[in-house]
Formats: structure tokens, sequence, C-alpha cells
């Protein structure tokens, strides 16, 4: 004892030689009145919802539909003169279909979200050098916690709204295994930057005017990372709150106005990486799903895309969309297209259904982009929610999987991610296809005797794993 005293003062000692103190310990500053607020366990996760809410809606409802409809103007413009140049070069009917509706079609489709995205980036870079997202995740430990994440892993979550990559390797940096692990299960359901298209495609053309659902968006993910959370836990029957290693320590920035250049030149960078990506990954698929939805296997054109390669490869698959509101080959297509790249889902029903672009290569307006999405697609309101719900919670684009592997360094860890993303993206379509179709239509929504034994498996199962888990057994001897 009396070793470890001399020990502390030494300690002290050393310290006190090379700290400058500019404010007292003692002494109660203007940010640590601000922080009293914004850091308060209630009070701070009020104004986390006010603060995204405004952001949402100005990235998604005011300056970003405004520069949106001057880049889909510009791509009409360029669709127009590639068209020109095609037909007066004579060029056929299948290379200039591949060109127009393959190739631009999808891609004025993506690219025409791009405003929305590079706004919302924008802003979020704004909050992050003011010092607000490091008051976020000191007000989201003591909520994480219940779940065996660490507030730290706001800090990946948070890179996460940019690209799930980064930020499944960023989780590295959490010391504590458990914490680690759930981190990296838990990251992808965020919404990244390749979901944002497919976000601002179903709210633009299903909610028109109801800015908050963007908002609702985000605030449902988060409620799916707590109720995802409460799962594994219950599953593998642990108690994180008591691991060692599982205490939180951040050091919080001094508030400062935000740099107006930096947070333009973050946003720039990350415009361009998705631009980089749409010029790639993007094109490639494009013209892959245009081909396939206008041949058959015999490679002759088809009139009709419901005799295609595409309609064919995705009709096994279709029945088990039924029960959540999109059985279309054309809406699954697009789904599984997702997971080379989430954007491929909007360019893949542009491509499809076709209402990126008219006969004319104008650029559609919503109206006309709803009513082949209803008639088609045979989408409501509802069910387009759902399904934009299954394309953001099902699992990530292949790259992120291959940083989940690398990062778990384990194929069985990474098999369970993947299948328990799979069931959560599925669960919460089905209920929400099924719940508000009975809300807001008063009526039973498609295969609702089904969903109910779907909805049932799911929960036998659940509390069958967990009774395992109690006993010791089932994924309570795996190491998460």
């Amino acid at each position: 004892m009396e070793k470890n005293k001399k020990n502390n003062e030494k300690i002290k000692d050393i310290v006190s030689q090379v700290e400058t103190k500019t404010v007292s310990d003692h002494q109660v500053t203007k940010s640590d009145m601000v922080d009293r607020i914004i850091a308060h366990k209630w009070i701070g996760i009020f104004l986390f919802a006010i603060i995204m809410y405004l952001v949402f809606t100005i990235s998604q409802t005011w300056i970003g539909p405004v520069l949106s409809d001057y880049l889909s103007q510009g791509m009409g413009w360029i669709a127009e003169g590639i068209s020109s140049l095609l037909e007066n070069w004579g060029v056929s009917d299948f290379l200039s279909g591949l060109v127009l509706e393959g190739l631009i079609g999808g891609i004025a489709a993506v690219l025409g979200f791009l405003p929305l995205i590079m706004v919302l980036f924008f802003l979020l870079q704004l909050l992050e050098d003011s010092g607000y997202m490091a008051r976020v995740a000191l007000v989201m430990d003591r909520y994480f916690k219940k779940i065996g994440l660490a507030g730290k892993s706001i800090i990946p979550m948070y890179v996460g709204t940019a690209c799930s990559i980064p930020a499944i390797m960023s989780a590295r940096t959490i010391k504590n295994k458990h914490q680690r692990m759930m981190t990296i299960f838990l990251t992808p359901f965020v919404p990244c930057g390749a979901k944002l298209p497919v976000i601002a495609l179903f709210i633009s053309v299903f909610f028109t005017g109801y800015s908050y659902f963007t908002a609702l968006t985000y605030f449902l993910a988060i409620l799916v990372i707590f109720f995802v959370g409460y799962i594994i836990k219950s599953l593998v029957g642990a108690d994180f709150a008591k691991q060692e290693d599982s205490f939180f320590i951040i050091d919080l920035p001094k508030y400062k106005w935000p740099s107006v250049k930096f947070a333009f030149m973050v946003m720039l960078d990350r415009a361009w990486a998705f631009i980089k990506k749409a010029a790639t990954i993007i094109v490639l698929m494009n013209m892959i799903v245009w081909l396939m939805s206008n041949f058959d296997f015999s490679l002759h054109l088809v009139e009709d895309s419901s005799h295609s390669i595409l309609r064919y490869l995705s009709e096994p698959v279709t029945f088990l969309m039924i029960p959540l509101g999109f059985g279309v080959w054309g809406l699954v297509a697009a789904a599984i297209a997702g997971f080379v790249a989430k954007e491929e889902v909007v360019g893949a029903l542009a491509v499809i259904f076709a209402f990126s672009v008219n006969e004319d290569l104008e650029i559609l307006n919503i109206d006309a982009t709803r009513s082949i999405l209803q008639t088609v697609g045979g989408l409501t309101a509802v069910s387009a929610f759902a399904y934009m719900a299954f394309n953001l919670f099902t699992p990530p684009c292949f790259a992120a999987i291959g940083a989940m592997n690398t990062e778990l360094g384990s194929k069985k860890l990474t098999w369970f991610a993947i299948l328990l993303q799979l069931s959560v993206g599925y669960f919460v379509a089905l209920v929400i296809y099924q719940v508000g179709t009975i809300i807001f239509y008063q009526t039973f929504g498609t295969a609702f005797i089904a969903s109910l034994f779907i909805a049932a498996g799911f929960i036998i199962l659940f509390l069958y794993l967990k009774r395992l888990a109690k006993q010791g057994k089932g994924l309570a001897k795996w190491e998460i």
C-alpha cells in the first residue's frame, strides 16, 4: 500500500511538470454548461432527434431536391444529345437500347439523387467538426451497453452513414472483443451512402411532401439496431455490461464553429467516390440487367420482359416475397442486384421498369414513376416502404460482407451475420407491410395467413434458441 502511494506521488509530480491547465478542474465553463443540456441522458436524445430531423429535412426536402432537379435536367439533355448522335450514325436498335436504356437510363436514375447525398454528407460533417457527435457518443453509451455495444460503437455507425466498409473496419479500435463483434454485426443496419438513393427514390415517389419520413427511416434503423442487439444478447446468454474493458472513455473536444470549407471538401470527396462507383460497378450491372431483361436463354430479343432471362432467374425467389407485398419478379431482381452495390437497386429498377427516361429520353417526373411502380410493380405506399426497409436491413454489398469476414476472422460468424441480417430484413419488411396494410387500408395484406405462420416461426425459433442459451447450449457456446 505504501509503495502504491509513493508511485502515485511520483506520477503526480511528473504530470505536474508537463501538464498545462488553462481551466481549473473546479471551474464551470460555458462548454460544461452546454454539455449539461446536450449530453443529458434524456434531453440529449430529444435534441439529437430534432437535429437529425432538421438535417434530413434540409438535405432531402429543401436544398437537395432543388439541386437534384437541375442535375436531372442536365442528364436529360445529355441523353437527348447521345440519342441524336446514335441516330445520325445509324446505330442498330440493339446498341442504341443498350446505351440509352441500359447505360444512360440506369445511371441517370442513380446520379439523380447525388445532390441529396452530398447535402447530407455536408451537414453531417458540420456536426462532426463542431464537436457535437462526440457528445452523441457519450449520450448513447448508457443505452448501447444494454445490448452489448459501447459508446465508441457510435463512431463506426456514424462512419457507416457514408460506407459500411470503413465503418466495419473502424470497429477494430474497440478494445473489448464482444463489443467489437457486436458492432460489426450491427453497423451494416445503418443506412450507408449507397442506400441513400433507395431511400430517396421511395420517399420522394410515395411520400412526397412528408419530409419527416427520411428521418423516420434513420430512427427505424436505430430501433432495428437495438432490437437485433437484444436478440443477439438473448441468443448467446451473455451479460455484456459485466464484462471487462466495457467502460467508455472519450475526450470531448471543445465546441467550435465548424469549417465550411473542410465540410465542402469532405462532401466533394465522398461525391467523387460515389461517382466512380457509378461509373464502374453500376454501369456494368445496369448493362447486364438490361441484357438479361431483354433477351431469353436462346439470346433472342423479347418484346415482353416477362419472357426474359432475368425473369426466370428471379422467379424462384419471388414467391418468398409475396407476404412482404412485393412478389413481382422485377422488384426481386433489383433487390438481388443490390447485393453487388446497393445503389444498383435504383439502377436496376430504372432499367427493368423503364421509369428513368421516356420515349423522348426525358427524365420522368415523380407522378409518372409512381404510376409505373404502382401499376407494373404492384406497389402501394405501405409495400413500397416495406421494400425499402428490406433493401436497407438485409446484408450489405459483397464488399462489405468481405470486410465483415476479415474483421470477424471466422466464416462461421460471417455466415451467422449474413443469415441474421437476411432474417431481420425479411421480418421487418413483413411486419411493415402486413401491419401497415391493416392500419392504413383496413384490409389484410397479400398472403396474410402465410405471414402469420412465418412470423410465428421466427418467434418460436427465437424462444427455442434463447432457452438453449440459458442452458449454456446453442449459440451460447459461440465466442460472441
